[in-house]
C-alpha cells in the first residue's frame, strides 16, 4: 500500500513538473507573440502618421486630370474652394484599385498636401462650403484616415454634438484620436475615450443638451 502511494506520488510530482515546464512554455511564447504585436502595431502608427497631410478627393471623373495631375488638383482646389494661394501639393494618384468600367463611379484621388495647416485649411473650407461642384461635377473631399482610425475619430461623434451645446467650451479632434476639450476657464483636457469625455463633460462643463449615462 506504502509502494503504490509512493508511486503514485511520484507519478503525480512528474506530471506536476511537465505541466509547470508546459506553462513557462506558453508564457514564454505569450511574451513573444505581446512583443510583435507591440512592434506591428508601432509600424502600423507609423504608417498612419504618413498619411497626416493626405486627402481624398471623391467624384472627379476619370481621366480629368490629365497627365500632370498634381497641377490639376491643385488649381481644381483653388477655385471649388476658392483659396486665396494655389495650395502645394506634393502628389496626387488615383486609388490603386482597377480602374472601374464604363458606368461604375470614378475612383477616388488621394492627395498628399505639402503643409498640414493648408491641408486643415482645405478640409475646414469643403465643410463650410459643401457640397462642392466642379464643371457639373459633384465632389466630396475627405481626411484619408485608414478604417481603424476613422472608427476612432468616428466614437467621438456624440460627444462633439454635446460639445457644441457648451457655451465657452472650444475642443478639437487631433490625430490620431485625442479630443481636446478647453473649458471656459482656459483648462485643457484630453481624453481618448468617448464615455470618459462625456462623463467629464456632465459633470464639470454647463450644457444646453442633457448628457446621458453610459450603461
Amino acid at each position: 500500500m506504502v509502494e503504490s502511494n509512493t508511486s503514485t506520488i511520484k507519478e503525480l510530482e512528474r506530471s506536476s513538473s511537465d505541466h509547470s515546464d508546459r506553462i513557462t512554455e506558453l508564457e514564454n511564447l505569450i511574451s513573444t507573440l505581446n512583443d510583435r504585436l507591440t512592434h506591428l502595431d508601432a509600424k502600423c502608427e507609423d504608417l498612419e502618421g504618413s498619411r497626416r497631410n493626405n486627402i481624398r478627393l471623391v467624384g472627379l471623373p476619370e481621366g480629368s486630370e490629365g497627365s500632370r495631375p498634381t497641377e490639376y488638383v491643385a488649381q481644381l482646389l483653388q477655385e471649388v474652394l476658392q483659396l486665396r494661394d494655389k495650395p502645394l501639393l506634393d502628389r496626387a494618384h488615383r486609388t490603386l484599385r482597377d480602374k472601374p468600367k464604363k458606368g461604375q463611379p470614378p475612383r477616388p484621388l488621394i492627395v498628399r498636401v505639402h503643409y498640414f495647416h493648408v491641408r486643415t485649411e482645405i478640409l475646414q473650407r469643403a465643410a463650410e462650403l459643401s457640397p462642392l461642384n466642379y464643371d457639373g461635377k459633384r465632389l466630396s473631399i475627405f481626411a484619408d484616415y485608414t478604417t481603424a482610425v476613422a472608427k476612432k475619430r468616428s466614437a467621438f461623434r456624440d460627444v462633439k454634438r454635446v460639445l457644441h451645446s457648451c457655451p465657452g467650451v472650444r475642443f478639437g479632434l487631433f490625430f490620431p484620436a485625442v479630443l481636446r476639450i478647453t473649458t471656459a476657464d482656459g483648462v485643457s483636457h484630453k481624453f481618448v475615450e468617448p464615455s470618459v469625455a462625456l462623463d467629464f463633460i456632465r459633470k464639470n462643463v454647463k450644457s444646453t443638451e442633457t448628457v446621458g449615462n453610459d450603461t
